[in-house]
């Protein structure tokens, strides 16, 4: 992936087809930013947060959604290289809780098969559980997988998560006001989230502690932007994450297979149009968002949208600003992921 030599020589065409793509998709507001050659060469917060019409800055969170998943497979892969977590070992063999179902399969499942959405786990339901298929036999997207392999690190850590990403990432990186729990400032900095109707379908008014998938999660509950996000992004592209050659290629190697285009490797989407792109879609009601990186090249894209049109707005975006039909397959995939 290459963002394209016209738009790097003109920013302002950039900032020109973005509003247009707003007006198209009927987006109230988003923020981008641009990578190239792993620095950072645009950045910018576009229309309104708030049904009243608040403007968008550099400063307004959005929920991430399943981006957290890819600091969240860093970080996994952080520990294996720590020597503190085994992909292949059984979380179960380990974690101190009760079985999350009934099935005797679920005993099998590894944090390789979580990261690689091969656990088996349905992607959210009460306990105990039903399992879809033999752990590593298949691929479906799970965010339960992640939670789980959540709660086994957080036991390895003594910590939670939110504050292992702090420690990790979150503070090291500059990524100040990103969290992955919610708290007041997370409200007064919040942008709304906007249905295809334009009308509000979300404001985030508490933290989540109840349900299948309580805050601090693996699987969704980042508060970000693409301010801050793009900073990850950089830190991915020179330093791998801060994984050495070895854990690095075994985190973006292809481990699951869901479809003929799209491959998955422990954290991350891979292509096989794009070999060297890794990304991943953000996907919560009234939040929209994608994060793409080329490994060779050093380009990237970071789009946060808060309208439900917003996945179809970066994939407009993204065709545009590289030229490349990998997009199709990508969103392709997405339809039918969740």
């Amino acid at each position: 992936m290459k963002i394209k030599s016209a738009y790097l020589e003109n920013p302002q065409a950039i900032t020109a087809f973005i509003e247009a793509q707003m007006a198209q998709h009927h987006i109230p507001g988003a923020t981008a930013a641009l990578l190239h050659n792993g620095e950072i060469i645009y950045t910018n917060a576009f229309g309104t947060r708030t049904p009243a019409g608040a403007p968008m800055t550099d400063h307004t969170l959005f929920e991430a959604a399943s981006l957290t998943k890819t600091l969240f497979g860093t970080l996994a892969m952080r520990l294996v290289q720590e020597g503190k977590l085994d992909l292949d070992e059984p979380i179960m063999d380990k974690l101190q809780d009760t079985p999350w179902s009934n099935d005797p399969r679920f005993v099998g499942i590894t944090p390789r098969h979580c990261l690689s959405h091969g656990c088996g786990l349905p992607n959210w339901q009460k306990k105990p559980m039903d399992m879809l298929f033999d752990p590593g036999t298949r691929y479906s997207y799970s965010g339960e997988g992640y939670f789980l392999l959540q709660r086994l690190i957080e036991q390895i850590c003594g910590k939670d998560l939110n504050t292992l990403l702090k420690e990790y990432f979150l503070e090291p990186l500059g990524m100040d006001i990103s969290t992955a729990t919610w708290t007041p400032e997370v409200y007064a900095a919040f942008s709304a989230g906007f249905g295809k109707d334009g009308k509000v379908v979300k404001i985030r008014s508490a933290r989540r502690v109840i349900g299948n998938a309580p805050e601090p999660n693996a699987a969704w509950s980042l508060y970000s932007n693409a301010f801050q996000m793009v900073k990850f992004q950089q830190y991915m592209i020179k330093h791998h994450g801060g994984l050495n050659d070895t854990f690095y290629r075994e985190m973006v190697q292809e481990n699951n297979r869901p479809t003929d285009h799209i491959a998955w490797g422990l954290g991350w989407g891979l292509c096989d149009e794009e070999p060297n792109l890794r990304w991943h879609w953000g996907d919560n009601d009234g939040f929209k968002s994608l994060s793409a990186w080329d490994d060779t090249t050093g380009d990237a894209i970071c789009i946060f949208s808060n309208n439900d049109n917003g996945m179809e707005f970066w994939q407009d975006i993204a065709k545009e600003l590289t030229g490349g039909e990998v997009w199709d397959h990508i969103v392709d995939f997405i339809r039918i992921a969740e």
